[in-house]
C-alpha cells in the first residue's frame, strides 16, 4: 500500500513512484478495472474525479460522476491496452467516445468565394443610411491655426515645491547644563 492515501482513493494494494493518469471511468467498474490490473501485477488506484476552477480554487465534480484511473508511470502502454480490453462500452460515462467522435470545428475564415466584399460593405452602410438618415459634413476643415487653451500647458506651469515653516527658535539653555559646561572648560584650562 502507498503512504500517500487520498481522501476516497482506492487503490489495488500495488505501490509506485511514479504515477500517471490513464482515464476516468465509471465508478461502477473502477473496482473491476483495478482487480485486473492487479492480476497483471500493474500497480493502480483510483480517484474521484474532479476539476479546479484556475482563479478561485472552486473544486468542479463532473456529472455524472467518474473515478480518474492513475496506474505506474513506467508500465502505462500495457495498463492502457488491459483497460481497453476490460472496460465495458460506455464505461467512461460516454465522455471518451464523444471526445472520439467529435469533429474538428469548421474554419470560420474561409470566406465564400463568390462573395464580393465591396458590394457586401455598400449594402450595410446603404441599409444604415435608408435607416438613419445621411449625415453630410457641411462646413470644410479650415486651416486656421487652433485656438489657444484656457490653461497654461503642463511644461508652462511653475514648479510646484514644499517649504517647510521656520524652525522653532533654540530654547536657552538649563542652569544645570551651563555649569557643567563651565567645570569642562575650567578642566581643560589646567590641564
Amino acid at each position: 500500500m502507498s503512504g500517500r492515501r487520498g481522501r476516497g482513493r482506492r487503490d489495488n494494494g500495488l505501490d509506485a513512484t511514479l504515477w500517471s493518469p490513464l482515464r476516468d471511468v465509471d465508478p461502477r467498474v473502477g473496482e473491476h478495472l483495478l482487480d485486473v490490473l492487479q492480476a497483471a501485477g500493474i500497480p493502480a488506484y483510483l480517484e474521484p474525479s474532479a476539476d479546479v476552477g484556475p482563479y478561485t480554487r472552486t473544486v468542479f465534480l463532473p456529472s455524472p460522476p467518474l473515478d480518474r484511473l492513475f496506474v505506474d508511470r513506467s508500465r502505462r502502454a500495457e495498463a492502457r491496452g488491459l483497460v481497453d480490453e476490460h472496460a465495458p462500452p460506455g464505461a467512461d460515462g460516454g465522455h471518451a467516445a464523444d471526445n472520439r467522435r467529435r469533429e474538428p470545428a469548421p474554419d470560420r475564415a474561409a470566406v465564400r468565394s463568390d462573395l464580393d466584399e465591396d458590394a457586401e460593405w455598400a449594402r450595410i452602410v446603404s441599409a444604415f443610411e435608408a435607416e438613419s438618415g445621411r449625415s453630410a459634413v457641411t462646413d470644410r476643415p479650415s486651416d486656421a491655426p487652433p485656438p489657444p487653451p484656457h490653461e497654461p500647458a503642463v511644461l508652462d506651469r511653475p514648479d510646484e515645491h514644499f517649504e517647510p515653516p521656520p524652525p522653532p527658535p533654540i530654547p536657552a539653555p538649563a542652569p544645570a547644563s551651563l555649569y557643567a559646561a563651565l567645570i569642562v572648560a575650567a578642566g581643560l584650562l589646567l590641564v
